[in-house]
């Protein structure tokens, strides 16, 4: 009879700590829950994604420079670009596609071209969390990780670049140098001490030498991508993107880095019918992006794994627009898509084509007629992708140089995270987080029939 009491006691503690554990976050979920049991986290000092079994702290929320796992034999060695750190669950072999072997070969080269230096300060495994540590505000004080265009000569610079161009198409490439380059050229000459091109910071995960999972980040002020390749697919999500100013002349070269963002979907907004208007349209100034980059330096990406975009279905559906409505929207969504290169970007786009009835729409200003000069905010909601767009407010520097409608954010996403088998946000490393989850339950559930059977 006591043992039975006992094993009665340890379920309901199990069960107790199970439903706390999955209560805590494990869907991303950001509340403040005062039932919440510690667990043990161990020292990452080398950021290769494993923790030290002898260097421990107990928290309910996970600490800086901490993981859940205790795998790490040398916490002094990253192993970056190693077969045996780099083991990453899910890996698949090397793609035999000519544009994706072109794009390892291309980042095998300019890998080539690092001193051990730098590719060691630039290279991870493709799970360890530096790939959804990105945000939007400025790099002044070194608060990025890897290396930056800084630390590079003009040579691996131009390697760079021309790696990028592999990935995006020749408008998407455009855009990125705009961004980098002129408007933040161009900033520099406000404040050179926050704003600067060389700011820019690159993160390689992965190793394309020996795996055909790999990937890397371009993360600075107002341009941030992930790219990743994993075998046959491409993706380049999340991708923020913006510019203060959008358009402006730096160095005698003009700019308008989202005119078609902008301009189509004006199109699209004076096309709409007084029924399309309505449903469409709110009046606020309040336009804040929904799922943007993270607050600050260091912060997780709030919207990696699992999160739920359904309460977005709202506005204006596809099935209830004109059929020049929806022309009109296709424009506007494909500005977005076919930043990636066209092959890739049409594979994506064949996804959101299948689900195209599940489209919406939503339009926030508050003027009577917006214009090019005037501000508002646009959303796109597809089960493939999520797209916004935004004319912020101006910074304090910039308040008598820029007007509110020339400092623009924009924010493209693949909401049905990861059940597409073309990648969503992070491609793999969603795939990776999500079937973390899974394990854990799953390691829980486990344990508690055993117990209950025993």
């Amino acid at each position: 009879m006591k043992e039975v009491f006992i094993k009665l006691q340890l379920v309901v503690l199990l069960v107790f700590v199970s439903v706390t554990i999955l209560s805590c976050g494990s869907d991303g979920d950001e509340s403040d829950d005062d039932s919440c049991v510690e667990s043990t986290w161990y020292q990452d000092a080398d950021e290769d994604g494993l923790g030290d079994p002898s260097v421990t702290l107990s928290a309910c929320e996970q600490p800086s420079g901490y993981v859940s796992n205790s795998n790490d034999s040398d916490d002094s060695d990253d192993g970056s670009g190693s077969t045996v750190a780099c083991n990453t669950t899910g890996e698949v072999e090397q793609s035999t596609n000519d544009e994706i072997e072109a794009m390892r070969e291309a980042m095998v080269a300019f890998r080539a071209s690092l001193s051990s230096t730098l590719l060691e300060e630039a290279s991870v495994c493709l799970d360890d969390e530096r790939f959804y540590l990105w945000h939007n505000t400025p790099a002044n004080n070194g608060n990025r990780d890897g290396i930056t265009y800084g630390d590079l000569s003009i040579a691996q610079l131009t390697s760079f670049k021309a790696m990028l161009q592999l990935f995006l198409s020749a408008d998407g490439y455009q855009k990125v140098y705009e961004i980098t380059e002129l408007s933040e050229g161009w900033l520099n000459n406000i404040m050179s001490d926050v704003w600067d091109p060389d700011f820019y910071s690159i993160d390689m995960f992965g190793n394309p030498e020996t795996s055909g999972s790999w990937g890397f980040q371009l993360d600075g002020h107002h341009c941030v991508i992930n790219f990743l390749v994993h075998g046959d697919n491409v993706s380049i999500v999340p991708a923020f993107l913006g510019g203060e100013p959008a358009s402006e002349t730096y160095n005698g070269v003009a700019f308008d880095i989202f005119e078609n963002e902008r301009d189509l979907a004006l199109n699209l907004y004076n096309g709409f019918s007084a029924d399309e208007n309505t449903k469409a349209v709110t009046t606020s100034s309040s336009r804040d992006l929904e799922v943007g980059p993270a607050d600050m330096n260091g912060d997780p990406d709030p919207y990696i794994g699992t999160y739920d975009y359904s309460g977005f279905e709202t506005g204006l559906k596809y099935t209830d627009m004109s059929d020049a409505t929806k022309a009109n929207l296709i424009l506007v969504m494909k500005e977005y898509v076919y930043n990636l290169s066209d092959t890739f970007a049409d594979v994506w786009w064949d996804d959101i084509i299948t689900n195209i009835d599940d489209t919406y729409f939503v339009w926030i200003d508050n003027v009577d007629a917006p214009t090019a000069t005037s501000q508002f905010y646009y959303r796109i909601y597809n089960p493939y992708l999520w797209a916004e767009f935004n004319t912020e407010d101006v910074t304090g520097a910039n308040s008598n140089n820029i007007d509110d409608w020339n400092h623009v954010h924009s924010i493209t996403r693949i909401p049905n995270n990861p059940s597409t088998d073309n990648g969503g946000d992070y491609g793999l490393f969603a795939y990776i987080i999500n079937e973390v989850k899974m394990v854990q339950k799953l390691y829980l559930s486990i344990m508690l029939w055993q117990i209950i059977i025993n």
